[in-house]
């Protein structure tokens, strides 16, 4: 398995789709945190930027949209993706004013 991330622009909606959104991408295998073994602790990534692990690109890709489907779904409002980039990467350098021991 390898290590994707992806950063999303959503279109704006009433209500505001994303706390559901991440706990529904929680659920597929995205998370909002990145941990930094030389520091041996957990980093919050910038907002709208998921990292998970996945066999390939496409399979992070539907990860991605099962959740936003289901954020929609859990909402009752349909949720537009503007825009969106998703990696693969073997390492990455971050860093984040939220972090929490490991």
């Amino acid at each position: 398995m390898a290590r994707y991330v992806i950063s999303y622009d959503l279109k704006k909606t009433n209500p505001q789709p994303y706390e559901e959104v991440l706990e529904q991408a929680g659920k597929v295998g995205w998370t909002v945190w990145i941990f930094a073994p030389n520091k041996n602790r957990w980093y919050r990534l910038p907002n709208t930027t998921l990292v998970g692990e996945f066999d390939n690109r496409d399979s992070a890709k539907k990860a991605f949209d099962t959740a936003i489907q289901a954020a929609a779904k859990s909402l009752g409002i349909s949720i537009t993706v503007e825009k969106y980039f998703l990696a693969d990467y073997s390492g990455a350098q971050f860093d984040s004013d939220v972090s929490q021991n490991a």
